[in-house]
């Protein structure tokens, strides 16, 4: 069975499949140089360009990265993943109704969120303004009853990873699997046709 790791910090495993990303974290937007979008988007035209996904980029209201420069660097990157037609890996804290604001806006290509920890009732949310969720090693932790009910109860496409764990991907498909009471195929067999779907949704008007 292939695993797909949506997304990861470390080096992919033989035989699991990640797809090629890049973006500016909402953590480092106070580095950023660039005065004009235009000169952004020169910056880094070729690592966009090859990039499948753009991301993870986002906002981030509980670190101490200014908001104005957070928010400036995520539009842009928007801009971007509008123009190239990509899907985005998105990076949110504490900022779901600013995300959801600008959702009404662009809704030309896919969004992820990534490392959701949310409520069925958020992720339920999200998938309405057209935002899918990615689970990573949280659901290992029964402790975390939110998310792992979220999971649960989720009807809807959804991804899983590992981000920056330590755990590999099958223990992460496994935690998955056993929420849910399916068979790591059924399971694989359902986050292959979200992935598949994702990477080859086209942007629209």
């Amino acid at each position: 069975m292939e695993l797909i790791d949506f997304h990861t910090h470390r080096e992919t495993a033989e035989g699991v499949v990640t797809p090629r990303s890049f973006g500016i974290h909402p953590w480092r937007a106070g580095d950023e140089k660039s005065h004009s979008f235009e000169e952004f988007k020169s910056n880094y035209a070729t690592r966009f360009e090859e990039a499948e996904i753009i991301g993870e980029c986002g906002l981030d209201k509980a670190c101490t990265t200014d908001w104005l420069s957070q928010r400036r660097l995520f539009e842009w990157q928007i801009r971007i993943a509008d123009e190239l037609a990509k899907p985005m890996v998105i990076h949110c804290v504490r900022a779901f109704n600013e995300l959801l604001e600008l959702r009404r806006n662009h809704k030309g290509h896919p969004w992820v969120v990534h490392g959701f920890t949310g409520s069925t009732q958020l992720a339920q949310q999200l998938f309405r303004a057209g935002i899918l969720v990615s689970y990573g090693a949280a659901l290992l932790d029964e402790r975390r009853n939110k998310v792992r009910e979220c999971l649960r109860n989720n009807p809807y496409p959804f991804l899983l990873e590992t981000d920056d764990s330590p755990c590999g991907i099958e223990a992460v498909y496994k935690a998955a699997a056993a929420i849910r009471k399916c068979t790591l195929q059924e399971l694989g067999d359902t986050i292959k046709e979200s992935y598949t779907s994702l990477m080859t949704q086209k942007a629209t008007e």
